[in-house]
């Protein structure tokens, strides 16, 4: 994607959102009704996550998706599989930030360390019953799909592990990982969309691929505003995943740069804060040059965006709205502009 096709590329992220707002308050509403519970902290932890806020990406896919196939608004099984798939999502926020110990959700103190780490543990797990409960009720693709999305993202996430200077991950030890637990519920929100507003099984198999590449690039993206972005945006400090030495991007390409520097900054016993920030500063002030890892992991997530655009093109439907297949690209552009 160059930058010719983002100039023509009329796309905003705020007219998307507006375009599927009703949709968007169908799955919100959803969402809320599942947060019931005889046990108010569960219900008052949901709602506090909830509060945050959030881009609400993966339902997004999920309406825009099925109104590709002309559906809109959203059935009553769409949105419930949407609303589904952000407790998913949601539930695996609580987890993470008891995993990385995070003070900080967005700008707001985390639901661990308000709640504390027993009760965010069991909200967690709460909501993946409630999400299970709704997706239940749907169709055997959907049941499959969610179970095989949520399987996926479990192993991504203990495949992970922590970036090891004697034997560093490799792009692809990445894109396994990544296309686990970040791709996987994008492909799953996708490829629900289409199917749920009965698209071919082809068009349905080519929206999960573009979910997977897009989730992808979306994390690719991510890795990179941990290095680049103002702390305010960001939502948390930045050089996190330099800090907790994370395979990210970012780091499997400084490490295996070659750059003493990363090689000393890795091999460390501990890292402070202060040296994941100084650390960021450094490859920030370097990120203008051709081929720093920054200008590196850039063209990687275009790369990857790009195959996801491929796959969009490829659908052959009958049914399918071009605008929103535009809008859909629009997504991708508008993605790749955060880190640019």
């Amino acid at each position: 994607m160059n930058s010719t096709q983002y100039s023509q590329n009329p796309f905003s992220a705020a007219s998307l959102l507006s375009e599927n707002l009703s949709g968007l308050t169908l799955v919100e509403e959803r969402i809320r009704s599942s947060f019931r519970s005889n046990a108010p902290q569960l219900t008052e932890i949901s709602q506090y996550l909830l509060s945050l806020g959030g881009k609400r990406i993966r339902p997004l896919l999920a309406v825009v998706t099925g109104r590709l196939f002309g559906m809109y608004p959203p059935s009553a099984e769409l949105v419930s599989a949407a609303a589904g798939i952000e407790l998913i999502h949601m539930a695996t926020l609580l987890h993470d930030d008891i995993i990385d110990e995070s003070p900080v959700r967005r700008n707001r103190t985390s639901a661990y360390i308000e709640f504390g780490l027993a009760p965010s543990l069991i909200t967690g797990d709460f909501l993946l019953a409630r999400a299970f409960g709704l997706c239940a009720h749907l169709d055997l693709y959907v049941i499959e799909a969610t179970e095989q999305a949520c399987v996926e993202l479990t192993e991504g996430e203990v495949l992970e592990g922590h970036l090891d200077p004697k034997n560093p991950s490799s792009l692809e030890d990445y894109l396994t990982v990544v296309r686990g637990k970040t791709a996987s519920l994008f492909a799953l929100a996708s490829a629900v969309g289409a199917h749920i507003s009965g698209a071919s099984e082809r068009s349905t198999e080519l929206l999960k691929d573009f979910g997977y590449l897009a989730g992808i690039s979306f994390q690719m993206v991510d890795d990179i505003l941990d290095v680049t972005a103002d702390e305010d945006l960001l939502g948390k400090p930045t050089g996190t995943d330099l800090r907790q030495k994370t395979p990210s991007l970012v780091n499997i390409l400084w490490l295996t740069s070659g750059d003493p520097e990363a090689v000393r900054f890795f091999n460390a016993a501990a890292i402070t804060e202060q040296e994941a920030k100084a650390a960021a500063q450094l490859l920030r002030a370097d990120a203008v040059r051709e081929g720093s890892v920054i200008q590196e992991c850039r063209k990687t997530a275009e790369h990857y965006a790009r195959l996801a655009q491929e796959k969009l093109l490829a659908v052959d439907d009958q049914r399918m709205v071009p605008a929103v297949r535009d809008q859909l690209i629009g997504l991708l552009h508008y993605t790749l502009e955060r880190v640019k």
